[in-house]
């Protein structure tokens, strides 16, 4: 009964390890060192349709019926110095150690940010993307370049002509859809 008792106390502890990311293999397995110092080696268990490629970080290592040989890896925890970004009930992200990161919002939104290029893109509640950086953004530019063509005079004699009534009023029909696909500023 003694040897029964510690057969499963030696499962239990076996059910769920932690460990340290060691390295990450061309194959796409990596290298895990549990608290235990036991070495495993495995691809991480992502959910379908989603991947990563984490630097370092915390492992969590569930073995079947707490057999040491019968084990996933589950993706890597974000070490110490990863901060996630602030998120409301219902929220998700994804995101980079660096700073990168893709939030749905459960409120209507989609927040991008491409940390290191300025580039951020956000689609609000009313629908609407922010595509620029912190020197200009998609919907000035498109907005300038409907203007630059509405305003053109043709050159030669006579130079006062002007693009067609017509086509300045189908020019301001795209200014109004793009105002109301993209956010002028964020």
């Amino acid at each position: 009964m003694t040897v029964q008792l510690r057969e499963l106390g030696a499962r239990l502890r076996n059910l769920f390890q932690t460990g340290e990311f060691r390295r990450r293999y061309g194959d796409g397995r990596i290298q895990v060192q549990t608290h235990n110092n036991r070495v495993v080696e495995r691809a991480e268990a992502f959910p379908y349709g989603f991947a990563a490629r984490a630097k370092n970080g915390r492992a969590f290592v569930v073995c079947q019926g707490g057999n040491a040989g019968s084990f996933e890896i589950l993706p890597l925890l974000p070490s110490g110095e990863v901060t996630p970004p602030e998120l409301d009930d219902g929220d998700v992200a994804l995101y980079t150690g660096e700073g990168s990161r893709i939030v749905l919002r459960e409120a209507g939104g989609v927040e991008i940010s491409a940390v290191g290029t300025g580039n951020v893109t956000v689609v609000g509640a009313g629908g609407k993307f922010f595509l620029g950086n912190d020197v200009t953004n998609l919907c000035e530019v498109f907005i300038g370049i409907i203007d630059e063509i509405k305003g053109l005079v043709t050159s030669g004699s006579p130079t006062s002509h002007t693009i067609l009534p017509a086509t300045q009023a189908k020019l301001e029909t795209y200014k109004i859809r793009i105002r109301n696909l993209l956010k002028e500023s964020a």
